[in-house]
């Protein structure tokens, strides 16, 4: 059964080879690791069960994915399928680059849960963005006591096989657009619609792989 990609799968014929997602390559040479190769594998997954890639393509395809070790690797296996952009977001050097690397000034809270559990509660102060990554962990973030220090928080997301549990202020906004899913991951709303429109607002970013998924609570 096909499983579903949030931009759908589509080959690309009749053209040059793409870069994914406009990258020119300067990122080539960096390092991937489980969870770009389990986004890679998920999409190819879906354009073989949805006929953009014959069976003995889509074996060789994964081999090459299990054998890649850097971006330019997966890149040229990717490269002519649409939604490739969502295996390899922004590396965070080119993000740092840019003219203004964090909002308002103030750094990232970088959070890693891989193998492990990373609780953030009661009277914290949440930044302007917060980056969770890792592979087999949880994220449990509660707002609901929480300072934050902008009304726009953003919180970028690169996880595999993993839990991120993020729980509301009574008046908080949550946006989860902004998520690219693999295969069997998902996003679980419980948290109902806030008691305010014009709260602070939560925005969730960046990709979920490997049977992840983020649940949403309120209160």
């Amino acid at each position: 059964m096909a499983r579903t990609y949030p931009a759908g799968v589509r080959a690309v014929t009749g053209t040059a080879l793409p870069r994914v997602g406009g990258v020119t390559g300067s990122d080539d040479a960096m390092r991937v690791g489980t969870p770009e190769r389990e986004r890679a594998l998920d999409l190819l997954t879906d354009a073989a069960s949805e006929g953009y890639l014959e069976l003995g393509e889509h074996q060789e395809r994964t081999e090459r994915v299990l054998a890649a070790r850097t971006r330019g690797d997966l890149r040229a296996v990717l490269a002519d399928l649409e939604g490739s952009e969502r295996v390899l977001p922004p590396a965070p050097a080119a993000r740092d680059a840019a003219p203004v690397a964090h909002p308002g000034g103030v750094p990232p809270l970088e959070l890693s849960i891989h193998w492990t559990t990373v609780r953030r509660g009661g009277a914290w102060e949440v930044p302007p963005r917060l980056v969770v990554t890792g592979s087999m962990g949880t994220a449990d973030l509660d707002l609901t006591l929480a300072t934050l220090t902008r009304p726009l928080v953003e919180i970028d997301l690169q996880v595999s096989a993993s839990t991120v549990k993020l729980r509301l202020g009574a008046d908080h906004t949550a946006d989860v657009e902004g998520l690219a899913l693999g295969g069997w991951c998902s996003v679980k709303d419980k948290a109902g619609p806030p008691t305010s429109a014009v709260g602070p607002r939560v925005v969730l970013r960046g990709s979920l792989a490997g049977w992840s998924s983020v649940v949403l609570r309120r209160g």
